[in-house]
């Protein structure tokens, strides 16, 4: 697979560019983290709680999640999730990994978000056991995730020499 742009690596841009990218991976990071604590908040990340969570329990008087509200987590989910992790592979792909890593890490993100997507139909109209397969693309996600975070921070701000040239231009 041809790299979408040899020439640009985020290692040879200018610090502005660098800073703009950094604040968007921070903001994903934040994002994350959120994502995160909010799904605590609602399940506490248990199987019985993700389970209760869409089929509803006796125990919390909650009900099951209708059609629509499955739907419309669905429709914004299938919307975002995968532009996000597009643009977060885009800049993986910036950088100077290996077109191994580049593979794996696309493949996981977006198989991650196709897990995820699809769950919580299985979990409310099949079966509570495809919780596990909620929790398998969640892992799928935040392990991509924070590989495609470290991985270009740590290209551009800690690698000194770029790829391209021998010294940055100087930066203003």
């Amino acid at each position: 697979m041809r790299n979408f742009n040899q020439k640009f690596r985020l290692r040879d841009s200018d610090r502005h560019i660098r800073l703009l990218y950094t604040l968007f991976l921070l903001l994903m990071f934040v994002g994350f983290c959120f994502s995160f604590f909010w799904a605590h908040s609602m399940t506490g990340l248990s199987l019985q709680g993700i389970t209760d969570h869409y089929r509803g329990s006796d125990a919390t008087f909650g009900e099951p999640m209708s059609f629509r509200e499955l739907a419309e987590i669905t429709h914004f989910h299938l919307f975002t999730m995968p532009v996000v992790f597009m643009i977060l592979i885009h800049v993986m792909y910036l950088t100077s990994a290996s077109q191994m890593l580049k593979v794996i890490v696309t493949w996981a993100g977006f198989g991650g978000v196709m897990l995820d997507l699809l769950s919580p139909w299985l979990i409310s109209y099949v079966s509570p056991i495809f919780v596990l397969t909620m929790l398998t693309g969640d892992t799928l996600m935040t392990i991509s995730f924070l590989v495609m975070f470290v991985f270009p921070l740590y290209e551009m701000w800690v690698l000194e020499q770029p790829l391209m040239g021998g010294k940055r231009p100087q930066e203003s």
